[in-house]
């Protein structure tokens, strides 16, 4: 098959990719070098509004490489195409020079991204950029490395994959830790910074030559398994499909095994015309305690507002940004059971239920524990600003539950992009007339419903008004959703 491509439009393709990459790197680091100089100035004045900053940036880079670390145990680092896998792994040939092209990207990737974020946390605390950058990129390519190794044994390499989500929840909670402690960033010696790079990148040397040696010993389910996560993930982001490519990622971390029933046998005592109501909501619940993932979610999605709010002078923008940020976290995670509704929706078609009535519940236990979530989060918020009242911030925050899980809902049930009419054609690909919904649908509910929430965080007041006005702001998002004509059943044929 011939493309019709022609090399002028790839090399531009590869120059543009190119040029945003540098583009990126460029202004990121020089944003770090400016940071570093006014926090060496702040030093020098003894002003202690920029102190701990240092520790959020070094906490940002291990962000950073934990999120590409957890990217690569979902999706790699070993990996073969579908088509690679019939055609390669039957040939009589020594399995470690076949697969040592498909061993290299990841770690190679995740290097780049220790590096990178070696340099940034240099230019920051004022250490060689060099020694740290080296420290960085050794540090990624030994975590590809090792999840190479750990691949051999599926149980291990799962233990790996919730190691790494662990870890990456626990920053925004040291984050906060380290803000609410203050301690000044130290800048460790430079000898300290050169032995890290060496034993960084020494660990990386050796850790890739034993994943080298064990690279036969790796199952080809194993192989295949990634191959087919990766492409359906591949094709999700082609698509602009975010659904599927949660779907993609969350079907890598859940393990083969189907987990222990729920029987479910107090539904028997209810009165029969309550049961399929109870039953999906019992569901719902389900899926999320089993799910580890999303509860380390909402604890890692309860720290962002708690960082904003640890810090000496608290900005007010900032904190309503990030109490956004986490509040539609905090409802991603929640509303899971209607992504998988969505998904799979054979439930809601044989219980004898209405579509609407069908999204009024996926609200209930969405709505519930989201409650729970803004309990904790609007506590803190009385706790920086208690001139408004510790009762007035905690009614705010649960009158406003419903109308995120509102928006999380209705995220779950928009119509996926229709590439089989017309496409725009952009600079970025080709995209479907209606491609905007894919980012609009869900936030767009959630964030105007949150409205009244968001100006008392701006002022830092309740008052009745507001109060009055998230009551109906919840009320007009939620009727949205429950009205709206997102599909909650298979379609017909």
């Amino acid at each position: 098959m011939r493309s019709a491509v022609g090399p002028g439009e790839l090399l531009t393709d590869v120059y543009m990719a190119v040029l945003g990459v540098v583009m990126t790197s460029a202004i990121v680091l020089g944003a770090s070098a400016r940071l570093g100089t006014d926090l060496a100035t702040d030093a020098a004045a003894g002003s202690g509004l920029q102190v701990g900053v240092g520790w959020l940036v070094l906490l940002a880079g291990c962000a950073a490489v934990l999120g590409a670390t957890a990217l690569t145990a979902r999706l790699g680092p070993v990996w073969l195409s579908p088509a690679q896998s019939v055609w390669w792994l039957p040939l009589p040939v020594e399995r470690r020079s076949l697969l040592r092209p498909a061993a290299a990207p990841w770690p190679a990737l995740l290097a780049a991204v220790g590096g990178f974020a070696g340099t940034a946390v240099a230019l920051v605390v004022g250490s060689p950029p060099a020694a740290l950058a080296v420290a960085g990129a050794g540090a990624g390519a030994t975590a590809g490395f090792a999840l190479g190794l750990a691949q051999a044994a599926p149980a291990v390499h799962r233990r790996a994959r919730l190691g790494v989500d662990v870890a990456g929840a626990a920053v925004p909670m040291l984050g906060l830790a380290v803000v609410l402690l203050s301690p000044p960033p130290p800048r460790p010696p430079d000898p300290v910074a050169y032995g890290a790079a060496a034993v960084a990148a020494g660990l990386a040397v050796v850790s890739g030559i034993l994943l080298d040696r064990r690279l036969g010993r790796t199952a080809d389910l194993s192989l295949r398994e990634r191959g087919l996560v990766t492409g359906e993930a591949l094709g999700a982001t082609l698509s602009v499909d975010t659904r599927a490519l949660a779907r993609a990622l969350s079907a890598a971390g859940t393990p083969s095994e189907r987990s222990r029933s729920a029987r479910m046998t107090w539904l028997r005592r209810v009165p029969r015309r309550l049961a399929p109501h109870l039953a999906l909501v019992t569901g719902e619940v389900l899926v999320l305690v089993r799910s580890r993932r999303h509860l380390i979610q909402l604890v890692a999605a309860a720290c962002l507002p708690g960082v904003a709010l640890a810090v000496p002078a608290p900005v007010l923008a900032v904190t309503a940004v990030l109490l956004a940020a986490g509040s539609y976290l905090a409802a991603l995670a929640l509303a899971e059971g209607s992504r998988r509704a969505e998904d799979s929706p054979m439930l809601d078609a044989l219980l004898p239920l209405g579509a609407r009535t069908v999204r009024l519940l996926r609200l209930v236990a969405p709505s519930a524990g989201h409650a729970a979530w803004s309990l904790a989060v609007f506590a803190m918020l009385a706790s920086r600003y208690p001139d408004a009242g510790l009762g007035w911030w905690l009614l705010l925050g649960v009158l406003g539950s419903p109308v995120w899980a509102a928006g999380a809902v209705r995220a779950a049930y928009r119509e996926p992009p229709d590439f089989s009419g017309p496409l725009i054609h952009t600079p970025m690909g080709s995209i479907p007339p209606g491609m905007a919904k894919a980012f609009r649908e869900g936030p767009d509910v959630a964030v105007l419903g949150a409205i009244p929430a968001f100006i008392a965080v701006v002022t830092a007041q309740v008052s009745p008004v507001l109060v009055l006005a998230q009551v109906v702001c919840t009320t007009v998002g939620v009727l949205a959703v429950v009205t709206s004509r997102g599909r909650s059943r298979p379609r017909a044929g």
